[in-house]
């Protein structure tokens, strides 16, 4: 997706809070954005600006390190009411730590139809152009899913796809047809973009269970899966506070992806390669700096609105340069 698209509508956005101690550690310079969402920091009325701060030294303004830009992506058709489809807010509530607190809520309402791709509700950084783009990255949070997610969708039925997270190299411009597609490679006809890395949920059909899934596919010139990771054993929690970790580093050869989910490793690619993983965290023939990471991303089927509004919460968000140093992947 292009950031000038007009389409877009963008939202500047982070804060500070630090009465966790499974997310302190500023040492070494590395911590680049730290956010709690508490007093000081306020979203304008119409939805597009988050500004302020509620501690020293980080800022909704800030754009450090690799960073262009930041903001809400909607994809929703600026001549239609926003909150008709997706809301991004600030409110009260019971925190991870069973105290109330202030937090982000992320809403999905439903699509846009005069848009050709579904409308999402992502929270991105744009990165800067070469040589200063973005080359690795941590992400840690605190997420809550509602709590009927699992009861959306029927026993009898497979769930489509849902992500919370992704990492996108932008369009190239090279995109083939349906047609030229099926003679080159068997494949789907080519995306908008060029290579993505994604974090999502999934339920398979006669389960009612929830299930992460990560994939790393090139939607340019055709759309290709090179792999997917699938992990049905770490608990997907539903209507609780849980610990998010997340880690890309971008390389040809030496790429690294890491997941966690209250501590537990989903996946770690430096420890469990997928099939069809080689360590090529981009695209293979083409590779494009990255144009944007969405760490935080309620975008999904839109079937997974049948009964109402998809929510998402998140609170005290830190954006690290790598993993800090007293994490245990670090060492690896």
């Amino acid at each position: 997706m292009n950031i000038k698209f007009a389409c877009l509508f963008l939202l500047t956005a982070l804060s500070c809070k630090a009465n966790e101690p499974a997310i302190t550690g500023e040492t070494d310079g590395q911590l680049l954005l730290k956010s709690g969402f508490e007093n000081g920091v306020s979203i304008s009325p119409d939805k597009l600006r988050l500004s302020g701060s509620d501690g020293p030294g980080y800022s909704w303004d800030d754009t450090p390190d690799w960073i262009e830009s930041s903001g809400f992506v909607y994809l929703v058709k600026p001549d239609k009411i926003l909150t008709n489809y997706m809301d991004s807010f600030l409110e009260k509530t019971t925190g991870p730590q069973g105290t109330e607190t202030t937090v982000l809520c992320m809403k999905n309402k439903a699509d846009d139809p005069d848009q050709s791709a579904d409308s999402r509700n992502e929270f991105s950084f744009f990165s800067k152009d070469e040589p200063n783009d973005f080359k690795e990255g941590y992400v840690r949070y605190w997420m809550k899913l509602q709590d009927n997610l699992n009861e959306i969708f029927s026993f009898e039925e497979e769930a489509p796809w849902y992500m919370i997270m992704e990492w996108k190299e932008p369009n190239s411009g090279i995109q083939k047809s349906k047609e030229e597609c099926k003679t080159c490679c068997d494949a789907d006809k080519g995306g908008t973009n060029n290579y993505r890395i994604n974090i999502n949920l999934r339920k398979d059909k006669n389960s009612d269970q929830l299930y992460w899934a990560l994939r790393g596919e090139h939607p340019q010139p055709c759309r290709v899966t090179e792999w997917i990771y699938s992990d049905k054993t770490t608990e997907v929690p539903l209507g609780e506070w849980f610990l998010v970790e997340a880690y890309l580093k971008k390389d040809a050869t030496d790429g690294r992806i890491y997941f966690a989910v209250n501590g537990n490793v989903v996946l770690d690619t430096d420890v469990k390669r997928p099939e069809g993983f080689t360590g090529r965290t981009q695209h293979e023939d083409n590779p494009l700096p990255l144009h944007f990471w969405s760490p935080m991303k309620n975008y999904h089927g839109m079937s997974w609105n049948k009964k109402g509004a998809v929510s998402q919460w998140y609170d005290d968000f830190e954006l690290w340069g790598s993993f800090p140093p007293e994490h245990p992947a670090s060492e690896k």
